[in-house]
């Protein structure tokens, strides 16, 4: 897997004009571009998931609105606090692309493209585009990320795992959001940081990570007696003589992993004398 950071006048200005505004400045220029261009506006609505099938060969059907952008101020100060974010997140990926690679290889099993463009925006935009009908170009833009290198790839690559996974096993989201929290959110980060992420993520999911942890032990191809250790490591707590061990798991696929989960999830779920420690 090969992850390349660009930046696209382009997609920085549509979400300029569509995206949350960042400035009171910003919002007053698109309230005087909407007020004078409502047509130009209405139909560029679509333009994003164009340039993210083709950013390379994207033209506009009409280029009025982006070519009044171009030639503003603060546009030129959006392409270089996005330019300087790109080389930053290049920066760290291309120290660390191997061992992510074999992470991201053991964590989750399955095929991956060989290429996806990370279409770098001003961090101040705090917006992730991403589109249905492609799987390999994600538009990519926060603050926090400027705070921890690592926590930003970990949330890029989270994004485009889980745009490829797209609507699998839809009527369970939930599970399928839980356990691809625990692959590269909790996981992948750990591992790369060297560090125990397991607390964080979607608060709405805790509850669920907790009740699928010792099963995902299993997968990650813990041992009865290596969990202990795993344990503390993550401040999560259960009673192994509570579980049997599903050794199987080891040997299967993300994929087959959620399928496990949801066949299960009666006798998963109601287990609940998990602690935090």
């Amino acid at each position: 897997m090969k992850l390349t950071f660009e930046t696209n006048d382009y997609l920085l200005t549509w979400n300029l004009l569509y995206g949350a505004s960042i400035s009171p400045k910003i919002h007053a220029s698109k309230q005087k571009l909407w007020a004078t261009y409502k047509k130009q506006y209405n139909a560029g609505m679509k333009d994003k998931d164009e340039m993210l099938q083709d950013i390379k060969n994207y033209i506009p059907d009409d280029d009025t609105l982006y070519n009044l952008i171009f030639e503003t101020e603060m546009f030129e100060d959006l392409k270089k606090s996005a330019e300087k974010y790109r080389l930053a997140l290049m920066k760290f990926w291309d120290e660390k692309k191997k061992e992510i690679n074999q992470y991201i290889k053991e964590i989750i099993r399955f095929p991956l493209a060989e290429n996806y463009h990370v279409l770098v925006l001003c961090p101040a935009m705090d917006t992730a585009l991403v589109s249905k009908t492609t799987k390999t170009s994600i538009g990519w833009g926060f603050k926090k990320d400027l705070e921890d290198m690592c926590m930003a790839i970990s949330n890029i690559l989270y994004a485009l795992i889980k745009n490829e996974m797209g609507d699998f096993e839809k009527e369970y989201k939930e599970i399928v959001q839980a356990i691809l929290e625990l692959a590269i959110h909790n996981e992948l980060y750990t591992r790369l940081s060297q560090k125990s992420n397991y607390l964080e993520g979607d608060h709405t999911l805790t509850f669920l990570k907790r009740q699928i942890y010792p099963y995902w032990l299993m997968y990650l191809g813990c041992d009865r007696e290596d969990m202990t250790h795993y344990m503390m490591r993550d401040k999560i707590a259960f009673d192994i003589d509570n579980y049997t061990m599903e050794t199987a798991l080891k040997k299967v696929d993300l994929y087959e992993f959620i399928r496990f989960c949801i066949k299960n999830q009666k006798h998963i779920i109601r287990i609940n004398n998990l602690e935090i420690i």
